[in-house]
């Protein structure tokens, strides 16, 4: 989460505009939910509001990805009387994403992830705990947190991407199908942590961002090709493994 805020943080202060000190937001299932980072001074047009919002969870994304895998290779590396003093995961949270938990597979591999379909499975599923190094945990949940920031609602990180690809008008629509499929993903059990985070932007999170001094401009393509990318890892950090 440092690497989101001091990304963000270096691209305001290019930009020159000012944003607040973030305010971070526990979870009882993830330690943190989000953080709230305020625009207090608007910017000069949607362009910059993209580079702005686009950084923070990318260059977060990224980062996880590197300490995770570092994590997996310690974990995958470390003989058997050090990884049972390793704290876990339970592998009903593992399986949530596709990106952590394919990682996860590769490094540790023989199925270490596998459910069967069957009732049995749904128990495993439900009481099995996966052992992993201390930076691999911290990486697969910051991996996530990073991922829901990018969830294109209101003004969190991908309300403002959206808003500055699609404009005022498109960017509610996209808030609506975006919080459509979070409700159904997290009701159906397939994600307990999405339908944690559809309940905090719901209230804290769903406002459009203030307006920006230009609003008509568009993004260039470079730009839009890096939220591209971002939005990418994004979905195969969000959906989980089948």
């Amino acid at each position: 989460q440092l690497v989101h805020e001091v990304a963000h943080l270096a691209v305001a202060n290019s930009k020159k505009f000012e944003i607040s000190v973030p305010t971070l937001v526990p979870s009882i299932l993830s330690g943190i939910t989000s953080s709230i980072t305020t625009l207090k001074t608007s910017p000069k047009n949607r362009q910059d509001l993209m580079e702005f919002a686009v950084a923070g969870p990318l260059a977060g994304m990224i980062c996880s990805i590197l300490v995770l895998s570092y994590g997996l290779a310690l974990t995958a590396t470390a003989d058997p009387g050090a990884v049972q003093n390793f704290p876990g995961l339970p592998l009903a949270v593992l399986r949530q994403s596709s990106l952590g938990g394919g990682l996860v597979d590769i490094f540790l591999g023989n199925g270490v992830l596998n459910v069967p379909a069957s009732a049995e499975g749904a128990q495993l599923l439900a009481s099995t705990m996966i052992a992993l190094h201390p930076f691999a945990i911290a990486g697969f949940l910051s991996l996530f947190v990073n991922a829901l920031a990018m969830v294109p609602v209101g003004r969190t990180d991908g309300g403002r991407v959206s808003m500055a690809l699609f404009g005022r008008s498109g960017s509610q629509g996209v808030t609506f199908i975006s919080l459509l499929l979070m409700f159904a993903l997290g009701f159906s059990g397939e994600s307990d942590l999405l339908l944690f985070y559809f309940g905090f932007v719901v209230f804290a999170q769903s406002e459009l961002e203030i307006p920006m001094r230009n609003e008509i401009d568009d993004v260039d393509f470079s730009r839009a090709l890096v939220a591209g990318v971002a939005l990418f890892l994004t979905v195969l950090t969000l959906i989980p493994m089948q």
